[in-house]
């Protein structure tokens, strides 16, 4: 059974909907944007908003379902591609690198959606990706429940947690680092720790010379 082809002009119009939305949320709180203000915006009548979504939360859910299908279906988190992936090499996960290329090619959208506006349907979404790759890397790198300095669940939640909080403060920066060296530097930082040596070993051995 083939599929029914949507005319072009119900995409032109949903296009213009759904960017005029985005564009609006950069400026100002979801809850004060008006069906009226988003048909204006988008240069279509607002009948014809009502022809395509029945409120403004319909259309925002679109958005964000489409988003999270298009960085889902990129990022493209496999067990085969972790399974053959050395963490001790100088370079991240691709996977993790395309996650930080597709935030900065939607970085309008993201920042509307996560920043100007933190809408918990993005970052519930959001969250469940990373956590997808998180789990699956530390599985990977350390199989072993004794050789973790806390239950593995929560060290998950912990990195999964910190991730998302670091993506939205590079968002809110506009974008200080490349998207290679985002990668980079967090998948360091849940491997290794902030610190190159322990720094409590370093502070008792100088305790000790000084004695």
């Amino acid at each position: 059974m083939t599929k029914q082809k949507i005319d072009p002009r119900v995409i032109r119009t949903r296009r213009l909907l759904k960017q005029a939305l985005i564009e609006l949320m950069e400026e100002q709180a979801f809850e004060e944007i008006k069906v009226q203000d988003i048909s204006d915006r988008a240069t279509v009548k607002r009948v014809t908003f009502y022809l395509h979504y029945k409120d403004k939360n319909e259309l925002m859910v679109q958005c964000i379902d489409e988003i999270l299908s298009d960085l889902r279906e990129k990022v493209s988190v496999k067990i085969s591609l972790l399974d053959n992936f050395d963490y001790l090499e100088e370079y991240p996960h691709p996977s993790f690198v395309q996650l930080f290329q597709h935030i900065a090619d939607n970085f309008s959208f993201y920042k509307a959606f996560l920043v100007t506006n933190r809408i918990p349907y993005l970052a519930s979404g959001l969250l469940e990706i990373i956590h997808e790759f998180v789990s699956e890397g530390i599985n990977q790198i350390e199989p072993s429940e004794q050789n973790l300095t806390a239950k593995r669940d929560l060290i998950i939640k912990y990195v999964e947690s910190a991730f998302l909080e670091v993506i939205i403060w590079w968002i809110k920066n506009n974008l200080p680092y490349s998207e290679h060296e985002m990668a980079f530097q967090l998948m360091n930082l849940s491997i290794k720790g902030p610190y190159k040596h322990n720094p409590l070993k370093n502070r008792d051995e100088s305790l000790t010379e000084n004695e």
